[in-house]
């Protein structure tokens, strides 16, 4: 196949789907009235399920320590964002002297359980997402022209829905879902994309001192603050996004676009988590390959791509 399309969410939101990340935290927060039965009559109650209490219970945990303003504007970078000191300021009452009126054998490892409790959140991304995509109507009519988007096409599709085959009638063997597709029950992969956050000593050691009422002598090497370390050290590994192992893993895709002369990115923020996507394209498309790049509002993005690409052949257009 001659032509690459590269698709990114601003697709789906020029059909109209609801696909923001501040529709992501518009479900989290929602819930449905629960059907009952009184008097051999179903009525819809204003009650609150099990499901929408874990939704609410989710959320509560994932914007406890990230900023909210990050969170639904760029989810995935923000997961990078959590403040680690504030986890630990915040569960300090249970980081005791040895010499504490209230020490128990416990105490010895209450702080790292706590901390992992409250990070226990990233577990559930995947699952939440999933559920939040399975609930978008892609029923919904095309906007491309099928000059662009055709079945003689290959896909590389960063979204999870099935907008490709269900709008356009695209075979499923023409599309790379990179990140995965909630319909075919992935596990969807999404993360921020700074290695140096569980792989570096960047973490700070707790401030346990005088104002917490802890005398150690050397504190830092109390093996409950490099345990809590480490808790906080491997949230950042679960919600990393290892682009250079899911290239790997997909390699033969990539070496198959040895003959492609054309690449359509449509919707796509050209963010750097992603950027080594569309290097290892660069890589293998033909060097006179043109490359069709859209853009909302700015073109900044686009143009900072082909900058630091070396594309000579490009055109940049307004979806």
């Amino acid at each position: 196949m001659s032509r690459l399309v590269v698709i990114g969410n601003g697709f789906d939101l020029a059909h109209g789907l609801h696909t923001k990340y501040s529709d992501f935290m518009k479900y989290l927060c929602s819930y449905e009235k629960q059907p009952q039965i009184i008097y051999n009559r179903f009525v819809l109650l204003d009650s609150v399920s099990a499901q929408d209490q874990e939704r609410h219970h989710f959320y509560e945990a994932i914007s406890k320590y990230i900023p909210e303003e990050d969170l639904w504007s760029s989810f995935e970078e923000a997961l990078g964002f959590l403040d680690y000191e504030q986890i630990q300021e915040d569960n300090s009452c249970y980081f005791l002297d040895y010499g504490d009126d209230n020490w128990r054998d416990s105490a010895n490892h209450d702080f790292q359980y706590m901390i992992s409790e409250d990070l226990s959140f990233a577990a559930n991304i995947s699952r939440y997402f999933s559920e939040w995509i399975l609930r978008i109507n892609t029923n919904v009519p095309p906007v491309v022209s099928p000059d662009v988007l055709n079945r003689n096409c290959l896909f590389l599709n960063f979204n999870y829905t099935d907008t490709l085959e269900k709008v356009y009638d695209i075979p499923t063997s023409n599309i790379l879902y990179i990140h995965g597709n909630a319909l075919r029950g992935n596990n969807l992969i999404l993360g921020h994309h700074n290695a140096a956050l569980f792989q570096e000593q960047i973490i700070p050691a707790f401030n346990a001192a005088e104002e917490h009422g802890i005398y150690l002598e050397d504190i830092e090497e109390d093996f409950r603050l490099q345990e809590a370390k480490e808790i906080i050290k491997d949230y950042f590994r679960k919600t990393y996004k290892d682009t250079a192992s899911i290239i790997r893993y997909y390699q033969s895709f990539f070496n198959s676009l040895k003959t492609v002369n054309e690449v359509y990115i449509l919707g796509h923020s050209l963010s750097e988590i992603d950027f080594d996507y569309f290097a290892e394209i660069r890589r293998n498309v033909l060097p006179t390959c043109k490359w069709c790049i859209s853009y909302h509002e700015d073109s900044a993005n686009a143009q900072n791509l082909i900058s630091r690409l070396n594309i000579k052949n490009s055109q940049l257009f307004h979806f």
